[in-house]
């Protein structure tokens, strides 16, 4: 059995700095150790990631998209423990019927502490207000909306909804 022998262009960081390869063209870094890939346009190609470099980047590793099965919720975990997750509450009553309520939304994924970012957003539907009072309250497993005032201009028994946002360390 004969073997073969390929070899690929190769050289320095410095090299290739100065280098552009042809469209689909992969060179060896010879100085980090890895292969570059070229477009014909880009000086220095873009280098592929080494193992080394995978162990310490953070990735998702798990994710949700937004259906209706899951309440219109979507989340991103992170190998870190980091998180993103969010929504749209599509229930949103009419204005007039929310004041002096505690709207609470199920987080996907449990939170470590209650020290994350939430922020949420009102969108109406049919109608404007001039302004509301609200304050988000949150917990390890849900965020809450709690109303304690509006103002509305116009149709006063506009509808809308909510969308939300929440970002932190997860507890899994």
């Amino acid at each position: 059995m004969s073997s073969r022998q390929i070899q690929i262009r190769r050289g320095t960081s410095e090299q290739h700095e100065n280098f552009t390869g042809a469209l689909g063209e992969v060179t060896m870094d010879t100085t980090n150790k890895t292969l570059r890939i070229h477009d014909g346009e880009t000086a220095g190609g873009v280098a592929l990631a080494k193992q080394e470099d995978l162990d310490t980047a953070d990735y998702v590793i798990e994710y949700q998209t937004p259906t209706a099965e899951n309440d219109y919720t979507w989340y991103r975990k992170y190998k870190s423990g980091w998180v993103e997750q969010g929504g749209t509450w599509y229930e949103w009553e009419p204005l007039n019927a929310t004041k002096g309520k505690t709207i609470t939304k199920t987080l996907p994924i449990t939170m470590a502490g209650t020290d994350y970012t939430a922020q949420i957003s009102l969108n109406s539907i049919g109608g404007s207000y001039a302004g509301i009072s609200f304050a988000i309250v949150r917990d390890t497993t849900s965020v809450n909306l709690a109303i304690w005032n509006f103002q509305s201009s116009g149709n006063y028994t506009s509808s809308g909804y909510i969308t939300w946002f929440v970002s932190g360390v997860s507890a899994e």
